[in-house]
């Protein structure tokens, strides 16, 4: 069964035994079990979501219908001094989807190329093909949430978050940032592997009623904000005098990495697709294992080194455990991510995924809530109206999201 970059690969199950503070494993679980058992604040991957068959075909329907579409291509080099510190130089091209995949397959630790493709999977589209994809996509990954709201669904479709489609070359990087909107994301593999780690803030803190502490995480991560989504309505906006969107959502980044170098015994994306062909699987599984638990074959640099200690300190006990957590997400994986968590991933070997974001009533409707309000009030210099009751509540149950969206709007609309 052929894929865009190789056979299928053959999901083995990974032993937790004999893991560390330091090499802690996200543990790959059905869908089965994840319904009995649904956890809201650790991430999650849930294996093999639906038959590799659908997979592949998802991946062939994608290329085949997005192929000749342009997108944005990276190409991050890295050059090491004797004193072992990189300085990375990153060069954008603009090239054909389609073609963008030798690139990938060329790709390497020290010259990654990766490429990060917003606005593809439109929620409307005049392609049945695409609007199709867009649709078995979203039954994927909504079926983790059965009969639980989406409001991003009630939000206009002009600022609705849009799937994001990822492809990434060997040795590539995302950067290292936590979400805007502080939505639950998710991310389904279409093809190769992804390495996650996540950051996780410390629940003993006397912030813990913001995100649980990730404030702490912020700062040492000496994070800065990004402007995600800006809304306007034509009545309204009227940007020949003076007027401008309203901003809603800004997410967080830094300029650390947990991926700055690998050592010798790091074995190469090229060694680790052989042992897919040859369905070595258990052997995979051991070589990708050692290779990215721990630390020591796939370092952090300097700084983010400094600032995960400053976090382990921050949990309040005397030994120190890491303050990260690894996901191996295979094809067909559906891995999902809770708000607050910082988090990076590496590319073993050349991968696509489609990245998506939800905003659940019970999970996430507050946060998503009162972020949107603290992000488009935050600029604006007239006094503010008082923030009706509904948008000020702690928690909200299913079946309120079209009201409390219409609200939220209404409110955002009022301020400008």
């Amino acid at each position: 069964m052929a894929g865009i970059f190789m056979p299928a690969l053959v999901v083995g199950i990974i032993s937790l035994k004999g893991c560390t503070a330091f090499n802690l494993l996200v543990p790959r679980i059905t869908l089965e079990a994840y319904l009995a058992s649904p956890v809201y604040n650790s991430p999650v991957l849930i294996r093999d979501i639906v038959s590799s068959e659908t997979i592949e075909l998802l991946a062939d329907t994608l290329m085949n219908s997005l192929g000749t579409e342009t997108v944005s291509m990276q190409r991050k080099t890295k050059k090491r001094s004797r004193s072992k510190r990189s300085k990375s130089t990153t060069e954008i091209y603009d090239i054909a989807l389609q073609h963008s995949i030798d690139y990938m397959m060329d790709s390497c630790h020290d010259d990654a190329y990766f490429a990060f493709c917003e606005g593809l999977l439109p929620i409307n589209s005049f392609h049945d093909d695409r609007t199709k994809l867009s649709n078995d996509l979203k039954n994927i990954r909504e079926a983790p949430f059965s009969n639980q709201e989406n409001w991003f669904d009630y939000f206009p479709t002009s600022v609705q978050p849009t799937d994001f489609i990822i492809l990434a070359g060997t040795g590539s990087t995302s950067t290292l940032h936590r979400d805007p909107f502080e939505w639950t994301g998710t991310s389904l593999c279409l093809e190769g592997t992804k390495i996650w780690r996540f950051i996780l803030p410390p629940q003993n803190s006397s912030e813990s009623n913001v995100g649980g502490g990730v404030a702490i995480v912020d700062e040492a991560l000496k994070s800065y904000r990004l402007n995600s989504i800006a809304w306007e309505e034509d009545e309204e906006v009227d940007h020949n005098h003076g007027d401008v969107p309203v901003i809603l959502s800004a997410g967080w980044q830094s300029d650390m990495t947990l991926y700055d170098s690998i050592d010798e015994q790091f074995p190469s994306g090229f060694e680790l697709m052989e042992l897919e062909e040859e369905e070595e699987d258990e052997k995979f599984d051991r070589e990708l294992e050692a290779a990215v638990l721990g630390m020591s074959r796939l370092r952090p640099s300097n700084d983010a080194l400094g600032a995960l200690d400053q976090i382990a300190q921050s949990y309040g006990t005397s030994n120190h455990s890491s303050p990260f957590i690894t996901a191996i997400q295979r094809q067909g994986d559906l891995l999902i991510i809770p708000a607050h968590r910082w988090h990076q991933t590496y590319a073993p070997v050349p991968s696509v995924a489609v990245a998506s974001q939800r905003c659940g009533a019970t999970v996430d409707g507050a946060n998503v809530i009162k972020h949107v309000i603290g992000v488009s009030t935050s600029n604006c210099n007239e006094e503010k109206l008082e923030v009706p009751d509904l948008l000020q509540q702690d928690c909200y149950k299913e079946g309120v999201g079209s009201e409390v969206v219409t609200t939220l709007l209404a409110y955002m609309t009022s301020t400008r």
